[in-house]
């Protein structure tokens, strides 16, 4: 059994959290979907971390997963997608397990997190966008409860993106 808990994200924490999104998107990466967390620099983090509010899991001092809400979505993504345009809409971003510990059930446990907050502050729904080529999370997704909204495409990404919901 995991002696893994969760906590909200720190500032402190910015450098082992751009190791841990590298890890976790380097198979993305691999499959040619330039994923922002592929080779993000801790300002990045910093940034995408701090537009909402993130949790860590850790264990024993080691992060090993990470996930942030937003509310409202972020500028940009609101320009892009009319469902993020929704007042009523959280959205999980940087969802991120390290593969050595997939399997665990910190995703699950994030996802709750993120839910529970995404109600605190009075989201009605809570979406996300992930690559539309990017099966295995789409399928995860969808066990989530989440279902398809929507196409975008991210400027300077090599791939559509699908918009997912579930209501809250």
């Amino acid at each position: 059994m995991t002696r893994a808990a969760l906590r909200p994200a720190a500032e402190s924490d910015v450098p082992a959290l751009t190791a841990l999104v590298h890890a976790a998107y380097a198979e993305l990466g691999a499959q040619g979907l330039n994923f922002t967390a592929v080779d993000q620099d801790d300002r990045t983090t910093r940034y995408r971390t701090f537009a909402g509010s993130s949790w860590i899991v850790h264990d024993a001092g080691e992060l090993i997963a990470t996930a942030t809400v937003s509310f409202p979505p972020g500028e940009v993504l609101r320009g892009l997608s009319a469902v993020a345009r929704d007042p009523a809409t959280a959205w999980l971003n940087q969802l991120a397990v390290h593969p050595a510990r997939r399997g665990e059930g910190h995703a699950r446990l994030l996802l709750d997190r993120c839910l529970e907050h995404a109600c605190e502050v009075g989201a009605t729904s809570i979406g996300l966008d992930t690559a539309a080529p990017a099966s295995t999370l789409r399928l995860l997704y969808e066990h989530w409860g989440f279902g398809d909204r929507e196409i975008i495409h991210w400027p300077g990404k090599t791939y559509d993106s699908v918009v997912m919901t579930r209501p809250l």
